[in-house]
């Protein structure tokens, strides 16, 4: 390719990125990496300057962050109340973060997710410490618990430098 065509083809994605019509991949996946690491490093400093006090000062963050978008989210998509209404907005929020994320229905009453790549554990693992418990784990509670008020989270497998978690939502009948 020319460099002029180069140079035409780049304008042509900058003007339409700016008008909100054709989000820039690069720059989309930038400011997503720009997240990852201001979460990380929120958590890192309070650990640092507070301890296990600044880490539940984070995880409060973004338990408020959740309950938060799951008003916004819960409106603007119509989401019911439903335990589906509760993964869907993990799929959304999940897909739109960079994540992968694989859902498996044990029942009407039980979806565990899997992540076969999640882009906030890799910047964790890079960090060396799994902030899972004050960042993530926090805020997709909220999430889920904000649309659907019965559904609870549960942890399956917790994160480790090797693999990220696997989650449940599960509705509890009779207990």
């Amino acid at each position: 390719m020319s460099l002029t065509r180069s140079a035409t083809r780049m304008g042509l994605t900058r003007t339409l990125a700016v008008r909100g019509l054709v989000p820039s991949r690069s720059i989309v996946g930038e400011i997503r990496n720009n997240l990852y690491r201001l979460m990380t490093e929120v958590a890192t400093t309070l650990e640092r300057h507070q301890g296990d006090d600044g880490l539940a000062l984070v995880a409060e963050m973004f338990r408020n962050l959740g309950r938060e978008d799951a008003k916004s989210i819960k409106t603007r998509l119509g989401l019911g109340e439903t335990i589906r209404d509760a993964l869907d907005a993990w799929l959304v929020v999940g897909r739109l973060m960079g994540a992968k994320i694989q859902p498996r229905w044990i029942g009407p009453d039980r979806v565990e997710t899997d992540h076969p790549y999640c882009p906030q554990h890799e910047i964790f693992v890079q960090s060396g410490r799994l902030f899972c418990e004050s960042v993530c784990l926090p805020y997709v509670e909220a999430l889920a618990t904000g649309v659907a008020p019965e559904v609870e989270m549960e942890v399956v497998r917790p994160a480790t430098m090797e693999r990220a978690c696997t989650k449940a939502l599960v509705i509890r009948r009779g207990e």
